[in-house]
């Protein structure tokens, strides 16, 4: 599908460069329309290659294969869908991790020695190494620890990123995310990692914005966290949640807080939408490439692209 846009576009382009040869170079119409034209070439190279080197990549690497594909199947059957097939999400989660390599009561700040169990650091590494493997085209995995510890546990999340959306998120809010110097331009994980890192309400409103969650939602969750960072003693300010559906469960992944007795508006009617359509795509897909209980994720990731 891709091959035959991108032929297309292609002899679109060189008719007009051909038909407009003599016209003078601020004919601003046309190049706006080889701009665009480059640009979707551009993405529609970077698609078709996906998972073909990546695949590759594996070939030779059993376990690493292996795990790129639990994580993928995860992914596909939760929030991850609608950043991996589609564009509603800038960032979604993937896999929540746990280790003991924090400081415990008897480290201090400084001290040389604190990660001692190389089991559990390589464990991090192969999640590390199937990051980057996966990491292709306009998407990328990221593996980022988390500020807060419990005791000696360190928390980490691992997330996907599409990276054109996420940039065009960064435009979008760009007097929020300035603030940080962040822009378009900006490298997902390091964005990621400082505003893990952030004061409370600003890495709420960033989060929610790179989540994929509309501003009036973003708006009302750093309110009411507000309200309660006033008086700790009140109680929680009343919600109810919008759930907009993934294939393990109608409710409770790709979700957000909204006002007590909130109506749904055109906007969350559009996201719904528009997800339910990805879904019952992927539910069509999803048998295809199923076998009994297990999903060859990395080439439904790549039919679904192809398919998009």
């Amino acid at each position: 599908m891709f091959r035959d846009q991108i032929f297309s576009l292609t002899i679109l382009l060189f008719f007009d460069e051909k038909s407009n040869a003599f016209d003078e170079p601020k004919n601003k119409q046309l190049r706006m329309k080889r701009y665009l034209c480059t640009g979707i070439i551009a993405i529609g190279l970077l698609s078709c290659g996906l998972n073909k080197s990546l695949t590759k990549q594996l070939a030779n690497e059993p376990f690493q294969q292996a795990l790129a594909d639990t994580l993928l199947a995860y992914a596909l059957d939760h929030e991850a869908l609608y950043t991996l097939a589609d564009t509603l999400k800038p960032v979604s989660s993937v896999k929540f991790l746990r280790y003991s390599i924090a400081k415990d009561s008897t480290q201090h700040d400084g001290d040389i020695t604190i990660a001692t169990r190389d089991s559990l650091l390589k464990k991090i590494r192969d999640y590390q190494q199937v990051c980057h493997m996966l990491s292709e085209g306009d998407w990328q995995f990221v593996l980022t620890p988390f500020n807060r510890t419990e005791k000696n546990i360190r928390n980490m999340e691992i997330y996907v990123v599409r990276k054109s959306v996420f940039a065009k998120k960064i435009r979008q809010h760009q007097h929020f995310f300035g603030q940080w110097g962040f822009t378009p331009n900006a490298s997902p994980a390091v964005v990621l990692s400082v505003i893990e890192y952030e004061t409370k309400l600003d890495r709420n409103r960033a989060f929610g914005y790179l989540f994929g969650y509309p501003p009036h939602a973003v708006d009302f969750f750093v309110e009411a966290a507000k309200v309660q960072n006033a008086d700790t003693s009140k109680p929680l300010v009343k919600r109810d949640f919008f759930s907009i559906p993934v294939f393990a469960k109608a409710t409770g992944y790709f979700t957000y807080a909204v006002p007590k007795g909130y109506k749904a508006t055109p906007v969350d009617s559009t996201i719904y939408k528009a997800a339910t359509q990805t879904l019952q795509r992927y539910k069509v897909a999803r048998a295809k490439f199923s076998q009994t209980k297990n999903v060859d994720a990395l080439k439904l990731w790549r039919y679904l692209i192809d398919k998009n």
